[in-house]
């Protein structure tokens, strides 16, 4: 139970933070005293850029991957990726959405919070052993969120706005968001297979390290939420829900179990897919509709309503594993 409050409790924390900052930023006086929001997005990027990458690294470096069917793990992230952008577009289309609208939905029932969240709760849960295999399973997350997402979703965007086009090969190998992850899983591989046992406080430090990084994105998160749209998008929002919480935990759980990877590491694997499968969407997906043109308040609502049901999910979850 303790692992439950402790997870649900660092996730609100940070959200409710986020939001306190906001209020603040909201009067003059800070706004013209403080750049609150340069404050807020370098604790995002120094958690990404900078914490993340020696979590990466470390975890990569104690897992013992011994078997083959631990390649299962990128190739279900990639299905439950594909899927659910492709649920979100059909079920736009039910609701005879515009483009906007369309490509507001696409980004919400693709874009998986995978490491805000799911990383935190697995750590809560299982221990530093199962963020190794969170990076695994989101190993292929960016690349589809900027090679395939992001260009289905300018497609339902405006056109010729204040983002440059370029090649969709270049953004990826020169966005640090990405290749400092790569290089990090590379990295702590190497280091695994080499014969170099990883010193015992790096687990000590992961510790500290992975609930660190974990309230700072929440923070930012919660620092860029708006709550009054929900009630206009309720229907696209409890849409979205059963998308990220029935229908993919039901599909991708059903081809993991038909993989046997119940089986392995006395099913850690199997429930760290469980969880990963039943997240909300990423703070990502609110990205894309705002740069090209789309639905924004569709999208934030859609985000807000859905982590704001981890409230209910994560508890349902915690009990699933310890079942199993």
């Amino acid at each position: 139970m303790m692992k439950f409050v402790y997870s649900i409790g660092l996730i609100f924390c940070g959200l409710l933070l986020g939001q306190g900052i906001r209020k603040r930023v909201d009067t003059e006086s800070i706004k013209a005293s403080v750049p609150v929001e340069k404050y807020i997005r370098f604790i995002q990027k120094f958690a990404i850029l900078g914490i993340n990458p020696i979590i990466t690294l470390g975890a990569f470096w104690g897992v013992q991957i011994t078997n083959i069917r631990f390649i299962a793990l990128p190739i279900l992230g990639v299905i439950a990726i594909t899927i659910g952008g492709i649920l979100g577009f059909v079920v736009s289309k039910q609701m005879k959405h515009g483009r906007k609208q369309t490509g507001s939905m696409f980004v919400s029932s693709s874009f998986t919070n995978l490491g805000n969240f799911g990383g935190l709760i697995c750590f809560a849960f299982f221990g530093e052993l199962s963020y190794a295999f969170v990076s695994m399973y989101k190993m292929f997350e960016e690349i589809l969120y900027f090679m395939v997402g992001y260009p289905i979703a300018k497609l339902h965007g405006e056109q010729d706005l204040n983002i440059k086009t370029k090649n969709p090969f270049l953004r990826i190998i020169t966005d640090p968001f990405i290749y400092v992850y790569f290089i990090s899983i590379t990295v702590g591989l190497v280091l695994n297979v080499s014969g170099y046992v990883r010193p015992g406080i790096y687990q000590n430090i992961n510790e500290i390290l992975i609930p660190l990084s974990s309230i700072f994105l929440i923070t930012s998160v919660g620092f860029y939420m708006k709550i009054r749209a929900i009630g206009s998008y309720l229907k696209e929002c409890i849409a979205i829900a059963s998308i990220k919480f029935i229908i993919m935990p039901i599909v991708i759980v059903s081809i993991a179990y038909l993989m046997g990877l119940r089986d392995i590491n006395d099913g850690l694997l199997f429930k760290v897919v469980i969880v990963l499968s039943a997240m909300p969407p990423a703070f990502n997906s609110l990205i894309p509709p705002q740069i090209y043109g789309l639905d924004v308040d569709l999208a934030n609502s859609s985000w807000l309503f859905s982590t704001g049901l981890l409230i209910i999910v994560v508890p349902i979850l915690y009990y699933i594993v310890n079942m199993i």
